[in-house]
């Protein structure tokens, strides 16, 4: 593979950042790690390198989040892959400037009302230039597809209805700000081939196959499921539910009741700048990377017909290091011209559900319905 870098991580210094760079490094495929603080950017490397055991693969760029100082670096390279969020906020400029420079765009995105105003702004302008738009190539909401085109296999399916559940859940500095800002905002599910609108002030009692007891969760803003299907035909219903611990639900069930208080008379702008507040408050400082013993998650996707109904359990474990692997696996699979399907698409749609399953079975990040 060529030294010369063709993939750019944007936001590279954060938690998930890192991970993505660790991946890559694993791969020795090289990247230009860029942000807004060299300092910061040159702190993150070094604790990269230290996981790594040796030299990353890594050109450290100072960008700040503007078309003028990001599109000198995307003219050299292939993939971008975007980690600074909240995405709603700060991802603009990324998404027009890859447009502009003909990159594929890929971001860890969670946020539900993003993915739909990309959508619905950009997938056309980049299926046009036959390149990829996959916001959410991520964990959340990554892995629900992947269960879902699992359950589509059997035929007569035209129902979704996935749940995620986590053990010991972890969320960065950056994740929960976005969390907190999306179920902040209207969270949709699918329902006969319309878009409505969840009740998001409240919890849901759930029952999945592999826990005993019932759980808490909440729609954690819609997830982007309903999204990738809303004009598939092969899907009338979607709907996804969230249980990250009972303790964790029921605290973010209260943010957004004082959110519902506090907010009230704001514009857009700051009721974005209350859920910021909120994610420093809530989570202070960056956790520790995550462990496959201990983090270990279910994605449970039951699908349903007039005539059918099934269940598939995604297991998986070390969701956000598994986001740093699916980024470098959707990069290696850009460059190597395996891309299945240009414009918005989930990875499960650009790369093929069956392909990325295997894969990652033998990674050992999850298991294979099909052996």
């Amino acid at each position: 593979m060529s030294n010369s870098p063709r993939i750019l991580i944007y936001g590279a210094s954060g938690y998930t950042g890192k991970l993505i760079a660790e991946c890559l490094s694993q791969r020795d495929m090289p990247f230009y790690f860029a942000g807004r603080s060299k300092d910061t950017l040159e702190t993150s490397l070094a604790i990269v390198e230290e996981r790594l055991g040796r030299k990353a693969p890594a050109t450290i760029v100072q960008a700040a989040n503007t078309r003028e100082e990001l599109l000198p670096w995307f003219d050299k390279v292939e993939v971008v892959i975007n980690v600074a969020g909240p995405f709603m906020q700060l991802a603009w400029p990324v998404v027009e400037t890859c447009l502009e420079a003909n990159c594929h765009y890929l971001d860890t995105t969670g946020e539900q009302d993003f993915v739909i105003a990309v959508r619905d702004q950009y997938g056309k302008a980049f299926a046009e230039k036959n390149l990829l738009l996959s916001p959410a190539n991520s964990y959340m909401w990554c892995a629900g597809a992947l269960a879902a085109e699992v359950a589509l296999e059997t035929e007569g399916v035209d129902s979704l209805d996935l749940t995620y559940q986590i053990n010991d859940a972890l969320p960065s500095q950056a994740s929960t700000k976005s969390f907190l800002r999306m179920v902040n905002n209207p969270q949709y599910l699918l329902k006969n081939n319309e878009m409505i609108e969840w009740q998001g002030d409240r919890h849901y009692t759930i029952n999945v196959p592999h826990l005993s007891q019932p759980a808490l969760a909440l729609p954690w803003s819609g997830g982007c499921e309903p999204v990738w299907y809303e004009h598939d035909e092969r899907v009338r219903n979607c709907k996804v539910l969230t249980a990250f611990g009972d303790e964790i639900i029921e605290s973010v069930v209260g943010i957004i009741h004082r959110f519902n208080k506090e907010s009230v008379g704001m514009n857009q702008a700051q009721k974005e700048e209350l859920t910021n507040q909120f994610g420093d408050e809530m989570t202070p400082a960056e956790p520790p990377k995550d462990s496959p013993d201990i983090h270990r998650t279910v994605i449970t996707c039951i699908g349903q017909g007039r005539q059918v109904t099934t269940v598939f359990p995604l297991s998986l474990n070390a969701p956000y290091t598994f986001t740093g692997e699916i980024c470098a696996e959707a990069s290696e699979r850009l460059l190597n011209g395996e891309l299945k399907a240009v414009g918005f698409q989930s990875a499960a749609g650009a790369f093929g559900h069956r392909e990325l399953i295997e894969k990652f079975h033998k990674l050992g990040y999850m298991n294979n319905p099909w052996l």
